[in-house]
């Protein structure tokens, strides 16, 4: 609604109101609505393994199943720094679309660089853990396990899924 006043056309309070709305919304809009890291899902730092632990010889499992040799409550996962022992989360974990019906997932967290496996009746193992690390625009920075190495002789991919252990 217009009027004409000495030939300047002015606006009433509640249009003036309007457009003035109108403008603030829209700036909101242009600076957070564009904003690229607006309801991005980041992808979490990734500090798990995820190990099969079979006989060399015919691949059954040694500690799931009907062949076992080591009892999964056992099992042990550790890091030694100093007099200091850290030992690691793990949970025996079924997945069954994959055709692996037995695994242990390992949470190696806090970030170390050498972990020992405890299979029980003094066999351990020594992982010598790889890391990667990268910085991101809108999640901050990420860790992922890139690789382990088996009694430092043996790559065992750390991002590639679930990977089998040889005995």
């Amino acid at each position: 609604v217009y009027q004409a006043n000495n030939g300047n056309i002015e606006t009433n309070p509640f249009m003036r109101f309007i457009k003035f709305s109108s403008l603030i919304a829209f700036t909101g809009f242009v600076f957070y609505g564009c904003d690229p890291c607006n309801n991005l899902d980041c992808v979490s730092s990734n500090y798990y393994g995820q190990f099969r632990v079979i006989k060399k010889s015919d691949g059954t499992d040694l500690i799931f199943g009907a062949n076992r040799i080591y009892e999964k409550h056992k099992i042990k996962f550790y890091s030694l720094k100093g007099t200091d022992t850290t030992f690691f989360d793990y949970t025996p974990t079924r997945f069954p679309n994959t055709g692996y019906d037995s695994i242990l997932q390992v949470h190696f967290y806090p970030q170390v660089e050498n972990a020992y496996m405890d299979l029980g009746n003094g066999d351990i193992d020594t992982l010598k853990i790889s890391y990667k690390t990268f910085d991101t625009k809108c999640c901050g920075t990420i860790t992922e396990i890139t690789n382990f190495r088996l009694n430092n002789s043996i790559d065992i991919p750390g991002n590639q899924g679930t990977q089998e252990i040889k005995k």
